[in-house]
């Protein structure tokens, strides 16, 4: 994967069949694709309740695995929710099927609130009850306040939703996160990866001329900002960067002046981590004209068509990126996710539930394969993975035994290199998702050659 400035990203290709895999991998894979719908809920691990020394061990004999989200304010609830239902379906279906290594698997999840003091703390909490492994988090800022903790216990993890580049790529000027995290994984796309695609999507799909960029004032936001600056460097689109705080009840103001200022932008991105600010921002910004004759471009939770319609009523015309699969292409284990969250949410499987659901089976196939809960022996284990989940197969490239070569992002570290990833729009009001068109890339075009509908506002 290249990195310079136009620097194009492949999405990856998915196959309807299941690839061959280790005997521990397929085991895992083929247990839990065996349970079908309407598993129980699995037990959760009271918040505070002491574990025995051995890594990951109650009293009773099961493996406890801690999970991170916010289920409550300034974190994105809504997120978090899905997050922890899903981790619950990973946990009670391999239950179900005799657990790992002969014992039941048991759910810690924590509260992290997205408020940085909180992650710490939460992530000590897990470190000091000795779990096995660490899954979840939904926001980056929260994933970085806890590596610290992790890092220094040797604690194996598995980040769900966090995309700032720094989670496995490090900081070189803080301290408390080195390159090549020894323990820290990841399965979402990484800022760089997912602003490069809408890059290449606005170099070669639509040929822009002047895109305004509107993020928020947060670590994610300050990574966008980064990844899209340099995924269009040397394009000869111009770029208009804008941060504002999430949570605002309105950016009427804000909108307006944008469109004042910038009458000739032919694309506005609205790159924001909570999804309730970006829909508010979004439907602002139509109301105010921003969008009537530049491309609109807003997030994933788009996906979510119910709750978009509702909160973006004028949003016909707008595209988002679908991380992760589209119902079409979903093999039989996210179908299975999908119906039973339809059932239980009221509407599909969401990205960040395939992922949490997807964490949660990655370590619990390292067990399998370890032999162990030896918190070295799984991060051994999860860099030999090489499993399908829900999302499609899994593998980290780069890990101690094979480093992140010097012409490739320092990300690439732990990391699943190619996340699916697709560009969709809605072109008429109330369509849902599966009615979407795809417009990127170009080998996934709903019409061979449309990389965007214009629809009259």
């Amino acid at each position: 994967m290249r990195t310079g400035p136009k620097a194009r990203l492949r999405v990856a290709r998915r196959s309807r069949g299941m690839p061959r895999l280790p005997v521990f991998g397929a085991a895992i894979v083929l247990l839990v694709a065996a349970c079908g719908g309407g598993a129980p809920t699995s037990p959760s691990t009271p918040a505070g309740a002491s574990l025995p020394a051995t890594p990951g061990a109650t009293a009773a004999g099961e493996i406890v695995i801690g999970g991170v989200g916010p289920l409550s304010q300034p974190g994105d609830v809504a997120i978090g929710t899905e997050m922890k239902w899903a981790m619950e379906q990973a946990i009670a279906d391999i239950n179900a099927k005799g657990g790992v290594l002969g014992r039941q698997l048991r759910l810690a999840f924590n509260d992290t609130q997205n408020q940085p003091d909180v992650c710490a703390s939460v992530a000590q909490k897990l470190v000091d009850e000795n779990v096995a492994a660490v899954v979840g988090e939904a926001h980056s800022g929260c994933g970085l306040a806890q590596i610290p903790a992790y890092s220094a216990a040797g604690m194996p993890v598995v980040f769900s939703e966090t995309y700032n580049d720094k989670i496995t790529g490090g900081d070189p000027e803080d301290p408390n996160l080195p390159a090549n995290p020894p323990t820290i994984f990841r399965i979402a796309p990484t800022s760089t990866y997912y602003s490069s695609f809408i890059g290449d999507w606005l170099i070669n799909g639509l040929k822009a001329t002047k895109l305004v960029h509107i993020v928020d004032n947060s670590d994610y936001g300050n990574g966008e900002k980064a990844a899209v600056q340099a995924a269009l460097a040397g394009s000869g689109i111009e770029l208009v960067q804008v941060a504002i705080d999430e949570g605002q009840p309105d950016y009427g103001a804000i909108v307006s002046r944008l469109k004042t200022e910038n009458p000739d932008a032919d694309a506005v991105f609205f790159d924001n981590a909570s999804t309730a600010t970006g829909w508010t921002l979004q439907q602002n910004a139509i109301d105010a004209g921003l969008v009537d004759t530049a491309a609109c471009i807003g997030g994933p939770g788009a996906t979510d068509f119910k709750g978009y319609w509702a909160a973006v009523p004028g949003g016909v015309g707008c595209a988002f990126q679908q991380v992760g699969l589209t119902s079409s292409q979903f093999n039989d284990l996210a179908k299975s996710l999908d119906d039973r969250a339809n059932a239980a949410l009221g509407h599909g499987a969401r990205n960040y539930g395939f992922e949490a659901y997807d964490s949660v089976l990655l370590v619990a196939d390292a067990i399998q394969r370890a032999g162990s809960t030896d918190h070295q022996a799984i991060v051994t284990a999860l860099e030999t993975t090489s499993m399908v989940g829900a999302q499609g197969e899994y593998k980290f490239a780069y890990n101690s035994t094979n480093a992140v070569p010097s012409d490739k992002p320092s990300w690439l570290w732990h990391q699943w290199p190619e996340p699916p990833i697709q560009l969709l729009e809605y072109t008429e009001k109330d369509q849902t998702l599966a009615d979407a068109i795809t417009l990127w890339p170009a080998s996934l075009q709903t019409t061979a050659g449309t990389a965007w509908v214009a629809v009259p506002r």
